[in-house]
This record gives structure tokens, C-alpha cells and sequence, in this order.
């Protein structure tokens, strides 16, 4: 049988109500410290375990946070599941996931975190995107910390400096003699996002080509940079690119296999980047050439951000924070 609070106030010699406050750290808590010690003992000595639900409706508050991505399917957003946890639990708080289709960065209108108590929501989507759209009406009454992109000043936001780690990844390739990089994307609005305009004003003021490659099943996945790569390597050598710039590094292993597939040698043939920094990429027999996003440092500065807005009275003005990133040559340029 569970212990309750009951099995505690008898083990101290204390009325449950005493136990309850000193159990949830309550602002009125006026009990000696030898007593509140005393009923710490206790419940440790009986494996209390409290009702989580049953204290959240008593505080007001949850100590729970809900995270918004774009699906597991990418190993990024793994990594960023990680982080956010591993840093939600040094400041006590619980995290409740929901995920979208990885393939286009959408979630499921009014999904679970619409009818959860959660204190805050941190939420990776596009710019265009609000939460209001996800979670309903319950995203007014609530912090939102808005993570991955650069959004409108009336948002809280902490996101990478995308258009300049693509800006690394072109002048690298520019230095290393390349004169014809292809920007492989899977969905045609992408050629006005901060990665892609980067590249192709790196390659403008280097005098160099660049052509914007959509993939033609609009997916973030292995599979489809195989068949993207197989229809790059199917055209003859003098119109396909000697360099390739992918939208990230699922995307850059899936082209990278494919054009193995095809007899095209790497980098000698043609040459790779990848971008986000995912171990995997770096696992290969040839190590990737790829931008990585720190995400740890993302969630970091987006728990700090949201744990601030939890506590102050007042709302303040929106908060903006970019994420540096940083270009990590491997073997594939």
C-alpha cells in the first residue's frame, strides 16, 4: 500500500497538516526546525512518495514545464529532450514533451499539453508559428519561451545564429577551391531563411554559383537525402555541384550515403556539409563537415528565461537571445 500522509504524521508524533506544510515548503510554515527535521526523517524512513497532482492543486503550480519540438525522428531534437531535462531537474521541475511531425515542424492542434497543468511552455517552431495555435487559450495565461528562430520582438526568443554558421559553411567551401555549391533543402520557402540567403551571399561576393536544391519528398530524413543524392549524381558532372550545403545533418548522412551509392567519391567528387552538430555525423568513417548548435546552451538560456518570468510579478519586455554557432570540419570538404 502507498504511504500516505498519515502513515508520516504518526511516525513523527505531528497532525497531518504539519506534515503537509513542512512536506511542501509552504510560505506560512512556521515549524521548529527540530520538528521539520523530525518529519523529514519520517517520510524518508517510509519511502513517502507525495502526490504530485494532489500538490500542484493545493500550490497552484505544477513544477512542470511543457516542452514543444519537432518530433524524435531527427536526433537533434533528442539531444535537446536530454538537455532540457537534465537542466529542468537541477531546478526541481518536471518536464511534459509533445511532438510534432518531424517532417514539417507542425504539432497537433490542441494537443495534451492544452489540458496539463504546466506552469510554462518552451516551445520550438517556426517564426510564423504561436502557441496560442497548440495549446489554445490556456498559452495567455501562462510563460512562453519561443526557441529555434529568430521571432518578432514581442516574443520571447532564443534561437542559434543560423545565418551565420551557413556563412562558415560557404566560406569554407569557397577557400577550399569549390565553384559550384548546391543548398539542399526540403521545402522551397527555406531559399528565403536565414540559412540559405547566408550561403548565397557568401557565394555573390565570392563570385561563386550556388543552386538551391529542394527535395523533392519535402522530408528531414536519411531516406530522403538517398534519393535527393541519387538524382544530383544522375546528372551529368558539368551541372551538378561540386559541393553540396545541407539543411541539416540527418538530411547531409542521408545525401552522403547516396552519393556512395552512386560511385561518387567523398570529397574528392563532391564535397559535404551538414548542419546542427549531431554525434552521429561525427561517428562516420569519414566525420562529418558540419555547424554545431549548442543545445545545451539553448535550453539553458530558455529555462533561465522562463523560471525568471514564473517568478516576476510584473512582465517585463520581451527577451531576445541568439545562440552562437561554430563550424566543425571533418573529412567530408
Amino acid at each position: 500500500m502507498p504511504v500516505s500522509i498519515r502513515d508520516v504524521a504518526e511516525r513523527a508524533g505531528v497532525s497531518r497538516g504539519t506534515v503537509s506544510k513542512v512536506l511542501n515548503d509552504t510560505s506560512d510554515c512556521r515549524v521548529a526546525p527540530a520538528t521539520r527535521e523530525l518529519i523529514r526523517r519520517a517520510a524518508q524512513d517510509l519511502n513517502y512518495r507525495p502526490n504530485t497532482m494532489a500538490q500542484s492543486l493545493s500550490r497552484k503550480r505544477s513544477d512542470t514545464i511543457g516542452l514543444m519540438m519537432s518530433g524524435l525522428r531527427n536526433p537533434f531534437f533528442v539531444g535537446l529532450l536530454e538537455a532540457a531535462e537534465t537542466l529542468a531537474t537541477k531546478e526541481r521541475y518536471s518536464v511534459l514533451t509533445e511532438t510534432g511531425r518531424s517532417s514539417d515542424g507542425t504539432y497537433a492542434s490542441h494537443g495534451k499539453l492544452s489540458g496539463w497543468p504546466v506552469d510554462g511552455v518552451i516551445m520550438w517552431t517556426m517564426p510564423h508559428q504561436y502557441a496560442e495555435e497548440f495549446i489554445g487559450a490556456r498559452a495567455n495565461s501562462i510563460p512562453v519561451v519561443y526557441i529555434g528562430f529568430e521571432r518578432a520582438m514581442t516574443d520571447d526568443a532564443i534561437f542559434f545564429d543560423l545565418y551565420d554558421g551557413a556563412r562558415q559553411s560557404a566560406r569554407h567551401l569557397i577557400a577550399r577551391g569549390y565553384k559550384k555549391i548546391g543548398y539542399i533543402a526540403p521545402w522551397a520557402d527555406h531559399i528565403s531563411g536565414p540559412r540559405y540567403l547566408a550561403c548565397a551571399d557568401a557565394c555573390a561576393h565570392a563570385g561563386v554559383e550556388i543552386e538551391y536544391i529542394l527535395m523533392e519528398s519535402h522530408e528531414e530524413t536519411q531516406r530522403s537525402g538517398i534519393q535527393t543524392a541519387a538524382a544530383i549524381a544522375s546528372r551529368p558532372p558539368s551541372t551538378r555541384p561540386d559541393a553540396v550545403i545541407c539543411h541539416n545533418d540527418v538530411v547531409a548522412l542521408g545525401v552522403m550515403h547516396g552519393f556512395r551509392r552512386a560511385g561518387l567519391r567523398i570529397p574528392s567528387d563532391i564535397a559535404i556539409v551538414g548542419f546542427d552538430g549531431i554525434d552521429e555525423g561525427q561517428c562516420e568513417d569519414l566525420p562529418l563537415t558540419t555547424v554545431h548548435c549548442d543545445v545545451y546552451a539553448l535550453c539553458e538560456a530558455a529555462l533561465n528565461l522562463l523560471t525568471r518570468r514564473l517568478h516576476e510579478r510584473e512582465p517585463s519586455t520581451p527577451r531576445h537571445i541568439m545562440i552562437p554557432t561554430r563550424l566543425i570540419i571533418g573529412e567530408t570538404t
